[in-house]
């Protein structure tokens, strides 16, 4: 067997012409183009001074390089290397100043950037309703939720080693404490806040003030019907309260998820539920969550019931905590606000608490304001509980926005890496939108990586001839259909201003 025979007859020359790498990432750039995000970046950077370069046209140009990989502020050379294809580009240093510049002009130059990446959200949103007909719905437990746009916040930690300012020491280590929103709908960040690393996991101001950034974020017609749901870090009295007000708005439904703490009056109220009262949890295919029993057959398709054992069930705590012996516990809560329980049988190593380890369950706790005249499978106590526990899918969003520039800050000064992290939402926004309007089948549902490797990275030749430059992906490429495909589909666009 001859292992090295790949490399027979094999010469390296450094004479080829018109060979372009990273040629995908001209599909990134072009959608900002055609989603109005360059200028609009270019409107709210705007200054007197005589540039060579635009600021928007830069701030673009870095979403797009941290989109495509981008760690640090000298890896936006991805596109200044490549001159026969993107252009005059910026260097490093004047990324640099542009970054201290958005620095500089504090939340109002951030307030004007999120302006700009809110106007172009409509118009790709605009796009996308074009060509899918709706925006994508709401996925629980096997079901799509149509007409709802769903909101989700999750603070991370992002961790620093060196001594960044304002990264101060916190439950996961040493680092900054930034909270986030996403869209569940299209996969897209829709606001973010920068904060110190010290920063409370249920800070209700910031919370407040995420909140409704992640609402003016979204185009007005899809504002009447909202979904918001947050984990129990980030639950307090006043973001409830503060939902149950837009809930309560003519003409408009918000119905919202929060996680709940398993306090004294809980643990007495899921003592007093009935054993009849515990229904059958249902797991992310909307099937029942069971599992095969010690004692159970051989024949692992059966439907023997005594081959299978319940895994998690749920409840509802509300008739217990407000009309139970110690009279109304939720005073003071809002009127709608509905207490819901579900237990679980513990993975091996997980901790229980004393009243936990009793009964040998789990217990986790979420209040809704799910109406309780609602009818259809979302009023089934497994829909509701189904409908929380989806919320882990911003895990899943902040894990590959760390992928897209959260996961790293580039610099010791904070108003610079809170343009960083602006940058860095804008890029996974651009990714969302490609996404959704220009690509298909697995690439449509692809993280950033797979992405990269497929699209972005992707080596071509351009040609010259005709007064047209033709950029020609390899015929033996695996996805060199869909780049074409994706770029004649933005290509035509329409140009927003």
């Amino acid at each position: 067997m001859h292992i090295t025979g790949w490399s027979k007859n094999l010469e390296v020359t450094a004479g080829g012409e018109g060979i372009v790498s990273h040629a995908g990432l001209a599909r990134l750039r072009q959608l900002a183009d055609k989603t109005g995000l360059t200028g609009g970046l270019s409107r709210a950077l705007a200054t007197p001074r005589l540039l060579i370069h635009d600021r928007g046209r830069v701030t673009a140009d870095l979403a797009c390089a941290i989109a495509d990989g981008a760690e640090v502020i000298s890896d936006f050379r991805v596109l200044a290397d490549q001159k026969e294809l993107f252009g005059l580009v910026a260097s490093v240093p004047t990324v640099w100043r542009t970054l201290d510049e958005i620095a500089a002009g504090g939340p109002r130059a951030q307030a004007r950037i999120t302006k700009a990446v809110n106007a172009a959200r409509r118009n790709a949103w605009t796009a996308a309703g074009a060509r899918h007909g709706t925006l994508p719905g709401v996925r629980i437990a096997g079901k799509i939720l149509e007409g709802v746009t769903c909101i989700r916040l999750d603070a991370t930690v992002t961790p620093a080693h060196s001594g960044k300012e304002l990264a101060e020491a916190n439950f996961k280590g040493f680092g900054h404490h930034p909270l986030l929103s996403y869209c569940d709908n299209t996969d897209e960040p829709l606001a973010g806040m920068m904060r110190r690393g010290s920063a409370g996991s249920n800070t209700t101001a910031d919370h407040l003030q995420l909140l409704d950034d992640a609402i003016a974020a979204l185009p007005p017609k899809y504002r009447r019907r909202l979904m918001v749901t947050a984990d129990g870090a980030g639950a307090s009295h006043g973001l409830i309260t503060r939902l149950d007000k837009l809930a309560a708005r003519p003409g408009h439904q918000l119905t919202y998820s929060v996680g709940w703490e398993l306090g004294a009056r809980e643990r007495t109220a899921i003592t007093a539920v009935p054993a009849r009262a515990w229904q059958i949890a249902i797991d992310h295919r909307g099937e029942v969550r069971e599992r095969r029993a010690g004692d159970a057959c051989t024949d692992r398709c059966c439907a023997h019931p005594r081959c299978w054992t319940e895994e998690a069930h749920v409840t509802e705590l509300t008739g217990l905590l407000r009309e139970g012996p110690g009279r109304d516990q939720l005073d003071g809560w809002p009127a709608s606000m509905r207490v819901f329980a579900r237990r679980e049988r513990p993975h091996p190593g997980a901790q229980l608490t004393l009243f936990e380890a009793a009964d040998g369950w789990r217990y986790s706790l979420q209040a809704s304001n799910v109406p309780a005249s609602l009818r259809g499978w979302r009023a089934q106590l497994g829909y509701i509980d189904a409908t929380h526990r989806v919320h882990a899918r911003v895990e899943d969003r902040i894990r590959t926005g760390k992928d897209c520039g959260i996961g790293r800050f580039p610099s010791c000064d904070f108003g610079i890496n809170s343009a960083w992290l602006a940058a860095s939402l804008i890029a996974a926004t651009l990714l969302s939108w490609l996404r959704l309007t220009a690509l298909d089948g697995d690439l449509a549902r692809a993280e950033p990586k797979t992405l990269r490797y497929r699209i972005l990275h992707a080596a071509a030749r351009l040609v010259r001839g005709g007064r047209r430059r033709r950029l020609k992906i390899a015929r033996t490429w695996p996805w060199a259909d869909a780049i074409a495909t994706a770029w004649a589909r933005i290509t035509a666009l329409p140009q927003a201003p």
